[in-house]
């Protein structure tokens, strides 16, 4: 069997990695490309009681996605073969099956760096891995310019695409239907699950980020309130939707502005949430980490500074309103899924990069010494277990 894309992914990934991969497949066969789907098992991983996503499993419903089975399949020919989260090929996956492809892209997903540094996974696993199970080399596809700064500190050992493959967007999908920043009344909020990664560390830092008052009301959807009250924040003035309990873009219209802040030990590797705020029109207000990846088309700040932006922004309704617009077209003009179709067409011939220039945000002998200690703790583990 042959494809022009063969999509290689875990079913089981429930965020913003199977929405990704959701967008990619479907933009792909809305513009006439002849898609496989394979979907392979990782190990160690996923906890036991994770479950495949349906978002996944249905895209092999779709007309011109075809479901390849790795255990039957046998070699499968492809012009591009994306594998889907390096965490997945860490370790072997349980089916693997030989690849015969122009190109191969492995798409990041995650940062190769934790906020305290640490590294989150082996990369020369991963290649190792997948050249040994799959028979393919392959280039590292940073997905913003966070995973590339990072992912450049083992260049030239790692070859990454001449550029990045970020999160696709259908932007039919993410249309506003109401005005925003119309007065100095604005309703701030964000939206997500209550991973403390995801919150900053302290009640104090996450009530500055959302700072309720006469003129400002606090809308979060998803958030666990005994997550909020266990770190003592006063949620009393705050409007709290269970997750999903609105569709998201529906949510993100009510917003005039969207606080996006997070624990130290969190790396943001995109920012699926906050490309969709910027789309829906909303003023994004976020951690200063954030700014390779969204430019000048966000306010960043500390979570102790946001209520002086706030001030800022309810003097400036007019200028902030053109901000707004701006940062949509950039979105529109950076993450589109219309842009998928000549991104593809682009990788065929990308001959990657080895180059560390610009210099990496963690240093070729920091990274080393990063990956001894990695593989030291691992092999620890690992004896400690037998």
């Amino acid at each position: 069997m042959r494809f022009d894309a063969l999509i290689l992914t875990d079913p089981r990934f429930s965020g913003g990695t199977s929405a990704a991969v959701a967008a990619d497949v479907k933009a792909m066969v809305k513009g006439g490309l002849n898609v496989g789907l394979a979907l392979v098992e990782s190990t160690g991983f996923f906890l036991s009681h994770e479950r495949a996503n349906t978002a996944i499993l249905d895209l092999a419903d779709l007309d011109g996605v075809s479901r390849v089975d790795p255990k039957t399949c046998g070699e499968v020919e492809c012009d591009i073969a994306f594998f889907h989260h390096p965490s997945v090929f860490e370790n072997p996956v349980e089916t693997a099956f030989p690849i015969d492809s122009t190109q191969a892209i492995l798409i990041t997903h995650q940062p190769l760096f934790l906020g305290d540094s640490a590294l989150a996974f082996d990369p020369f696993r991963v290649q190792s891995n997948i050249r040994k199970q799959f028979h393919r080399s392959f280039l590292w596809a940073p997905i913003s310019g966070i995973c590339r700064q990072q992912f450049r500190a083992y260049a030239p050992l790692l070859r990454l695409t001449q550029a990045d493959w970020p999160n696709a967007f259908d932007i039919d999908t993410w249309t506003p239907k109401r005005e925003k920043l119309q007065s100095p009344n604005l309703v701030i909020g964000r939206h997500g699950r209550a991973h403390p990664d995801k919150w900053p560390a302290s009640g104090a830092e996450i009530a500055n980020s959302l700072p309720a008052g006469p003129n400002t009301h606090v809308k979060v959807m998803g958030v666990d309130p005994d997550f909020l009250r266990e770190k003592g924040v006063d949620t009393s003035a705050w409007t709290m939707l269970a997750f999903n309990q609105q569709p998201v873009f529906d949510f993100l219209d009510e917003l005039d502005v969207f606080s996006y802040h997070h624990s130290p030990l969190w790396v943001e590797s995109f920012g699926r949430t906050i490309a969709e705020a910027m789309l829906m029109g909303v003023r994004c207000v976020l951690s200063p980490e954030l700014e390779p990846t969204f430019g000048e088309h966000a306010i960043y700040a500390r979570p102790d500074e946001v209520p002086g932006v706030l001030d800022r922004i309810r003097s400036n309704l007019a200028p902030e309103r053109a901000a707004t617009d701006a940062a949509r077209q950039f979105c529109i003009e950076a993450f589109s899924t219309r842009s998928i179709l000549g991104r593809f067409q682009a990788l065929k011939t990308d001959a990657g990069t080895r180059s560390r220039r610009p210099k990496p945000v963690v240093s070729p002998l920091i990274a080393a010494k990063k990956l001894a200690g990695f593989r030291r703790r691992k092999f620890m583990s690992q004896k400690d277990a037998k």
